[in-house]
Order: structure tokens, then C-alpha cells, then sequence
């Protein structure tokens, strides 16, 4: 049903959005064009009262900020106020091409209410707190389109306009829950219009409705691609799976000198203890670590799972050719800067992870990317995808010294073939992945793969390098402007079930906790442990993850009261000096968990221990033993299904990093993971347990 009426630099003039505002039945004060000073007084009286002139004019996309908007004119003073306004705009170098007249509208409250086509994250949409400062204020939300009805209600409730709306002017807010819709839904103006970016700021506010008073629109490229279909996670697991889990591996540019990449490859598949077949190939050698080498690709089996790529950039290409014709199922490519992948492979069925990318670590095939000494081949549940090789490396060595397991990581390099979204289809088919984790740098497939998020039932966490997205945006509307904030990200993630961390230590700490604690969503936690400062902090940590400490049942004061002693606080957060947790018959640290647990409001626990108030006072070893002792008893206290976290916190000191590193992994074979302060433990819990929300409530919504 378009009524679009196209204005040069493809720019739609305002009373043609005004039009196709109405054809969607969207709230729109009534709008007359003129041309000249006589049509624009002629429009004005037939309104009866007072107007307001805006100017249109090609170099001019913000108005008021051009001095082109004259309000609260009489209709018999429009005429001579359009001849100044067209001779000062004229003075700057500005050629009118019209004017709008519209009649005043009451004020009231303003919103503004935006949709875009955002290279990276496609159609998405924007409300918030409108007028001339909208951008100043950055009191707005986004989410991708389409929108429906529950998902337009969530967004203008992360607004604070929106707080104020449901509030004070109902009908208002529901009026605006309806607008967004008609924009953003299936059948809404932005999905069917060819429209690129659109504004309607301000849309007044009042006490039976809303009006949209003022309009910008830019036409959309009739050349733009529209949206790729969303991979489909069976299909993603029959093409991945021989390179995420293979069982014959070749080495394309294989090498006898130790130095060469070449080499590395051949050598990890060995010392990893990988099992399958091994084809090293290389113009220069016969054999290399005991393996005899082929002299060419054309040697290699027809079908084998996963090539390793090592060869200069040039030959890349021509090899990936002679791969695809060998049948070759999934290749990988370390080399960087090589030519576009799409048309060397297209039509072959071959799959191909990179370039720039270190390569696969995968504890079910014995294989791994980085040295075998810091390569775990104990198997987990926890797939991570980085676009950093150093990032991947990095979740590789500390998880194996953290205790966390995974089924593969992934350095996915550039993603030139296979993108994080087909990565993330994977991750939904794989019956050995329960938890997928990314690192991601590059936004050219933002769109697919929140909308997968939205589908998929396995929990996600995403770390994202360059947070300042959308850069690429030109600022032709608010929204435009708008979504060159880091909200878009925010708000795409939220909307999608996606946990964002902003560090690779929050990333492995939120990993960590959710591999013991997979089913909390609790949200009243016990702290329990000694240090009143720490205690504190962790409270407040509580409160900023949406977590709260009860006060505990008179039962639980009166089993605690036992305890207590000058400087001890037996309240949550219970606060109890390292020498008050044990006497000469053993330990009280295990009793305290368990009677916190046992409370019937308690739904999760953080256990502490501050090491080096232990060391100021006893030598190192009286103190390691004494460690040992309370933090055993607390491991091993009966808690029923309640989730516990626990925090040793080390002075850094050699001797106490070591005794850490041991009662992590005790405190693994009993379910708990062990961080290293209060508050990132208890960030880390609130994380998950948003995160297994988040799951929830897609699960309902798709149900």
C-alpha cells in the first residue's frame, strides 16, 4: 500500500510520511505543504487557530536546530513570517523548498519513536524520551523487528518515559504499544515500506492520546539486501560436525621444521592423543614426526572431515579448489588475507572456518589448538566461539587451571563461510553442548544471530569487542544518531536471552558458575563467611544483579545464636571473624552453611574465606591447614538443592595462589565453583541466573 512520494537524496517530505503514517493508522497531527508564503497562510486559516511553519528544504534534516520551525502563529501573521524565514534561510545558503503548516497541538509529555535498517542488526526499532534534546537525554530502548504486541510493551517499559506513561497517561501508553507495532510489526510500515530510517519525535502526550507532531523519513535503497534466512541448527550440525569433531584430519602445508605452523598442527594432533587418521601434505617433506607425509592433495582420501590450511595466502584458494574436489568435508584456514572464500567453494558442500583463524580444541577428539601442557582432555558441556585466536587460547589455558570443561573452542577468525550464527546453530543441535559462550568482533551477522537467540533453548553468553556499534549508520534521523550506542547491543542481547560480559574474566567466572549452578534462578542469596567489608561489598554486588538478602527465619537466629561472639554479626550477610569459626572440637564453618541453607527463604549461598588474615596471624603452614579445614567443612555441609558459590581471597602470594588452585578442584568434586573475591562470585551467580531466565521466558513466549 505504499504512498510514499520520493524527495530528492532520497529524503521523503513531510506531508508524505505524514500520509503513510495515516495508511498504517498511525497518530499524525494534520499537515498541509506549501510551496509559497500565500499557500502556506492559505493552509493556516483553514485550521482555524494557530500553527505551526516548518521548513522544508533539502540541506536541512533537523529543523529547529536550523531555526526553520516558527510555533504558535496566528494564521493572519503566517503569510509574513513564511517571507522572513525564507529570506534568512536563503542569507545562510539554504534554497526553501516549502514550508509545512500544521495546527498547534496541547503540550504534554514527549516521546520519540524511531525505526531503522541498521547494517549489522537489520530493521530495528527505537522508543523513548523525545524533543529537541532526545539524544542528550539517551533515554531509549531498541529491539529488532518485527514487534508484536508483548514485545512493543517490554520496550517501552525499559524507557522512563515509559514508567511515567503507564503511570500517569494510560491510554497514552497503550496508544504507544499499538504505534509501535503498526511501525515495527510483520505487517508494519517499516517491513512493508521501502524506508530506511523514520522518525516521528515528538509524539505528544496526552490525557486521552498520543499525536505524532513532526516526521522524518529517508527513502530505502531499492538494492539493499534484505534479510538472510536464519540457519537452521540440524543442517549446522551435519556440515560442522567433521570440523568440530572429526575423526580424519589432513594438514594442508605440513612441515618438518618445528618453527612453521605447519608442524604445530601435526604435532598437538599427536601429543593430544588424537585417534583418527592423520594425512600430513607437503611439497618438501616425506615423512614428518614419524608420519609419512602425501606429496599433494590429490593423495588425500576422497572425504576426510577437517583440512588444516597453512599455506601463504595466494594459495589458499587454488588449494580450498582442490579440496572441495577431493570431497574434503569442513577445511581451516590459519592463513590471513587470503581471497574471498564464497566463490572459491560455492556449490561444493565443503564448509570453512576462518581465515585468521588458530584452529579447534576439542576434548572428545583429542585435539587442540594451543600447547598440550595447558590442554585439558577432560570433556564438558560449555562451547566457546572466538573471533580471537588469543581470546580462545586464553579459555583454553584457564579453564583448564579454573576447572571449567568444554566440549570445543572454536577461533573462528574472520567467519568469511561459516558465520557465529551458524556456530550458534551448531551449538542448539550438539547433544554434547549445554552452554555457548562467544567472543565476537564483527557485527555483519548481528541480525541472524539474535533472532537464532531468540529460538534456540541453549543459554548464551556473549564478550563483544568494539561495544560501540552501528558507527557506520549516517545520523539522517534520531535513530540514526541513536544507534551508534552501545543500547542497541544492550538491548538486542536483553530482548534475545543473550548474557553480555565485558571482560574474558567475567566471561570464565560466569562459565564457571554456571556449570555447577545450571538450574538456579533464585534470587534470595546467604552470604556467609569472615570480613565485615567484604561482606558489605558483596551485598551490594547482590543488589546491582537483581539479588537480595532476606532476613532469615527466627528458626535459622535461634540455631545460629550458638555462634555468636563480640564482633560477630549472625544477620544476613553472616559476618564471623576467621578465629570464631572453629574451637578446639573442629570446625563451625559447615554447621553455618548448612543452617543457612536450610532456611526457608535462602535460595542460594556465597561462602568466604579471607586467606591472608590467616597468614598475618600463623606461619604459612598452620595457616594452609587451617584454610583447608574450614573450607572443607564448608564443601562438604549438607545444603539440599541449594547452589553455593564460594570465594577464597588470596594476598597473591605464591603459597596461597597454591593452596587456592587445590580447593578448586576439591571444591569441583563437590559441585561448587570457587572464585577469587566475594563479588565476582556473586556477579557471576547473578549472571547465570539471568541467563537461565532468559531461557525461560523465551521458552514460554515460543510455547
Amino acid at each position: 500500500m505504499s504512498t510514499i512520494e520520493h524527495a530528492p537524496v532520497n529524503r521523503l517530505r513531510d506531508d508524505a510520511i505524514r500520509d503513510l503514517a495515516a495508511a498504517y493508522g498511525i497518530p499524525a497531527n494534520p499537515m498541509n505543504f506549501a510551496v509559497t508564503p500565500a499557500e502556506a497562510a492559505e493552509a493556516a486559516a483553514s485550521y482555524g487557530r494557530e500553527v505551526a511553519v516548518k521548513l522544508v528544504a533539502e540541506e536541512v534534516v533537523h529543523k529547529s536546530k536550523s531555526g526553520g520551525v516558527l510555533l504558535g502563529l496566528a494564521p493572519h501573521h503566517v503569510h509574513d513570517a513564511v517571507v522572513r524565514l525564507f529570506e534568512e534561510q536563503r542569507a545562510r545558503g539554504i534554497t526553501p523548498t516549502g514550508v509545512t503548516v500544521e495546527p498547534m497541538v496541547a503540550p504534554g509529555p514527549e516521546v520519540v519513536v524511531g525505526a531503522l535498517y541498521e547494517p549489522s542488526f537489520g530493521p530495528i526499532v527505537m522508543v523513548g524520551s523525545g524533543g529537541v534534546d532526545v539524544e542528550t537525554l539517551g533515554d531509549v530502548a531498541f529491539a529488532q523487528a518485527p514487534l508484536d504486541a508483548a514485545g512493543a510493551t517490554e520496550l517501552v517499559d525499559r524507557t522512563r518515559i515509559g514508567t511515567v506513561l503507564s503511570r500517569r497517561f494510560p491510554a497514552a501508553y497503550s496508544q504507544l504499544v499499538e504505534l509501535l507495532v503498526r511501525l515495527a510489526g510483520t505487517d508494519g510500515l517499516l517491513l512493508t515500506e521501502p524506508v530506511d530510517q523514520i522518525d516521528f519525535n515528538p509524539v505528544v502526550v496526552g490525557s486521552e492520546g498520543i499525536v505524532a507532531v513532526d516526521a522524518r523519513a529517508v527513502a530505502r535503497d531499492s538494492s539493499m539486501a534484505g534479510a538472510a534466512a536464519l540457519p537452521d541448527p540440524s543442517t549446522a550440525y551435519r556440515e560442522l560436525m567433521p570440523a568440530i569433531y572429526p575423526t580424519s584430519l589432513a594438514v594442508i602445508g605440513a612441515s618438518a621444521d618445528p618453527g612453521k605452523m605447519g608442524n604445530r598442527a601435526v604435532r598437538t594432533a599427536i601429543e593430544q592423543g588424537f585417534e583418527g587418521a592423520l594425512y600430513p601434505v607437503s611439497r618438501s617433506a616425506t615423512e614428518i614426526l614419524d608420519r609419512p607425509a602425501l606429496a599433494s592433495i590429490e593423495e588425500l582420501p576422497e572425504g576426510v572431515d577437517r583440512a588444516v590450511v597453512t599455506l601463504p595466502a595466494p594459495a589458499v584458494g587454488d588449494a580450498l579448489r582442490r579440496l572441495a574436489a577431493r570431497g574434503t568435508r569442513t577445511a581451516h584456514v590459519y592463513t590471513s588475507d587470503t581471497e574471498d572464500f564464497g566463490a572459491v567453494v560455492a556449490g561444493s558442500g565443503m564448509r570453512v572456518l576462518g581465515p585468521n583463524a588458530l584452529g579447534m580444541y576439542s576434548p572428545y577428539s583429542r585435539l587442540t589448538m594451543i600447547g598440550c601442557n595447558a590442554s585439558s582432555n577432560e570433556v564438558g558441556s560449555i562451547a566457546m566461539i572466538s573471533q580471537s585466536g588469543t581470546y580462545a587460547g586464553d579459555v583454553v589455558r584457564r579453564g583448564k587451571e579454573l576447572g571449567v570443561r568444554f566440549s570445543f573452542v572454536a577461533s573462528s577468525g574472520n567467519c568469511d563461510d561459516v558465520k557465529p550464527s551458524e556456530y550458534l546453530a551448531f551449538c542448539e543441535a550438539d547433544p554434547r553442548t549445554r552452554i555457548a559462550a562467544f567472543y565476537l568482533e564483527d557485527d555483519s551477522d548481528a541480525e541472524r544471530f539474535f533472532a537464532l537467540a531468540k529460538q534456540v533453548s541453549v543459554p548464551i553468553v556473549l564478550f563483544k569487542g568494539g561495544r560501540s556499534v552501528a558507527g557506520s549508520v549516517a545520523a539522517s534521523s534520531h535513530t540514526g544518531a541513536l544507534a551508534a550506542n552501545p543500547a542497541v547491543l544492550r538491548d538486542a542481547a536483553a530482548a534475545a536471552g543473550v548474557i553480555l560480559v565485558e571482560s574474558i574474566e567475567e566471561l570464565l567466572d560466569t562459565l564457571m558458575v554456571a556449570q555447577y549452578a545450571t538450574g538456579f534462578t533464585g534470587r534470595h542469596l546467604g552470604i556467609v563467611g569472615g570480613g565485615g567489608g567484604v561482606a558489605v561489598v558483596g551485598a551490594d554486588t547482590a543488589y546491582e544483579h537483581d539479588l537480595i538478602l532476606p532476613r532469615t527465619a527466627e528458626e535459622t537466629a535461634d540455631a545460629l545464636a550458638r555462634f555468636d561472639a563480640p564482633g560477630v554479626s549472625l544477620s544476613n550477610p553472616i559476618d564471623i571473624s576467621i578465629w570464631s569459626l572453629y574451637d578446639e572440637t573442629g570446625p563451625f564453618t559447615g554447621s553455618l552453611v548448612t543452617e543457612l541453607a536450610h532456611d526457608p527463604s535462602i535460595e542460594g549461598l556465597c561462602a568466604y574465606l579471607d586467606l591472608g588474615t590467616a597468614w598475618d596471624i600463623q606461619s604459612p603452614a598452620e595457616a594452609a591447614a587451617l584454610i583447608t579445614m574450614l573450607s572443607r567443612d564448608m564443601l562438604a555441609a549438607p545444603r539440599g538443592d541449594v547452589a553455593m558459590v564460594m570465594a577464597l581471597r588470596s594476598s597473591l602470594s605464591e603459597d596461597q595462589d597454591a593452596l587456592v588452585r587445590q580447593l578448586r578442584s576439591e571444591a569441583a568434586e563437590h559441585g561448587v565453583p570457587l572464585l577469587d573475591s566475594v563479588d565476582r562470585a556473586i556477579a557471576a551467580l547473578g549472571r547465570v541466573r539471568a541467563m537461565n531466565l532468559a531461557r525461560q521466558r523465551l521458552a514460554g513466549g515460543a510455547a
